[in-house]
């Protein structure tokens, strides 16, 4: 059965923003507030990571107005969170992302608007840090849902990649700092996407996670020109992967994949996290997927150190539905078999998580969860205990 590439769950709701499928019935729920999405970084340059997300006002059928919010971290008291300031995007969107999109130093925002088919980008105004100017919005393909950003033709100057009906690149404008050209589609009908130099051969690659095609799509930089992608390698991951992070999984110096899996539609139970290991032999090329259940209905994947042993380990937000809880999966990777993971601790006191972001939010030295549930919500990780978190908090309310 196909569903699709972008099912946000809601109050026990299928509303559907994509049309690549019509196997479910759209239903449209209460008048709500869905946060999607959620990223972490240093908004205003005092060197203490803040908070971003994208928010759905849900009146009525799509196309429904977004708003990206931007929590800023207090200078005064690590680990205190101001109230979130609104800035108005496209459409429904469905992801954020973060980067100096423009080369002035300070990090600009970067949306993918589902039902818009656009990505809107929003400088961060210089003179006044932590603040950003009117969004620009850029056409796309259609249903974009994820977004990275990379130097993909090496010019020195970031581009992005969109997760969207076809995958489109757009390069900057190497001649106007912060302008990008029109979009390039790979024809790759993709959910999210991601970016690193997967065969070592210094040219930034792509991977795609496909859900309705049930596969991750590997796409290498040709060696020919620059920006120029080979046809992409499909590798198997678990049931409808639709969300991936890039990673040093098992320590060997080469990317490794963390894969969310939807899993099927009336199994909740058949999501979880697929870790695809580099192949040191041929780099470029991936082993067989293992995979590790995890909660229901998995939707996004961060990597990061979480208990402090400096190996990477995998958090997914869950968000629930047929009778399960939202909750956030930590995967700690296995001391004793690096690239392997140990069972999950679901942590519950969520409701409904759709993004997740990993970053030490209170300058401990410890890194933390932030997700994207009916707002943003920190799990901070408790001192002494390594690889415990307290109870979700929310911030910027």
């Amino acid at each position: 059965m196909k569903t699709s590439t972008s099912l946000l769950i809601v109050t026990s709701v299928v509303l559907e923003l994509s049309a690549c499928s019509n196997e479910h019935s759209t239903m449209i729920p209460p008048s709500t507030t869905l946060t999607s999405s959620v990223a972490a970084g240093d908004l205003n340059g005092d060197s203490r990571p803040d908070l971003t997300s994208t928010n759905i006002s849900i009146v009525g059928p799509p196309p429904h107005s977004g708003q990206v919010s931007v929590i800023l971290q207090s200078q005064s008291s690590p680990g205190v969170f101001g109230g979130g300031i609104d800035f108005g995007v496209g459409s429904d969107p469905q992801r954020v992302i973060i980067g100096d999109l423009n080369g002035d130093t300070f990090m600009d925002l970067v949306t993918a608007n589902n039902t818009a088919a656009s990505i809107s980008i929003l400088f961060q105004n210089s003179v006044s840090p932590g603040t950003f100017l009117t969004a620009q919005n850029l056409a796309v393909g259609a249903h974009p849902t994820g977004i990275a950003i990379g130097d993909l033709n090496g010019d020195g100057h970031l581009d992005i990649a969109v997760a969207d009906s076809g995958l489109s690149i757009l390069f900057q404008n190497p001649n106007a700092a912060g302008i990008f050209l029109s979009p390039m589609s790979l024809g790759v009908n993709c959910s999210s996407v991601a970016i690193g130099d997967f065969n070592a051969d210094g040219r930034l690659d792509l991977v795609a996670t496909s859900p309705n095609a049930g596969n991750v799509s590997i796409l290498l930089q040709s060696t020919i020109g620059s920006g120029n992608f080979l046809s992409p390698l499909t590798v198997v991951a678990g049931f409808q992967p639709i969300d991936v992070a890039v990673a040093d999984l098992n320590s060997d110096g080469l990317p490794d994949l963390a894969i969310a899996n939807f899993g099927t539609p009336d199994n909740p139970a058949t999501a979880s996290l697929s870790v695809l290991l580099n192949n040191l032999i041929s780099p470029g090329r991936f082993l067989a997927a293992t995979n590790y259940a995890t909660g229901a209905r998995s939707q996004s994947v961060a990597v990061g150190d979480l208990n402090g042993d400096r190996n990477v380990d995998v958090a997914v937000a869950n968000a629930g539905g047929l009778g399960n809880a939202g909750s956030v999966s930590i995967l700690f990777q296995n001391p004793g078999g690096l690239g392997t993971f140990l069972p999950a601790v679901n942590q519950t006191g969520t409701t409904q998580p759709l993004g997740v972001a990993i970053a030490d939010l209170n300058g401990d030295g410890f890194s933390d969860i932030a997700v994207a549930d009916s707002g943003v919500r920190v799990l901070f990780q408790i001192p002494g205990q390594p690889g415990t978190f307290r109870s979700p908090l929310l911030v910027g309310g």
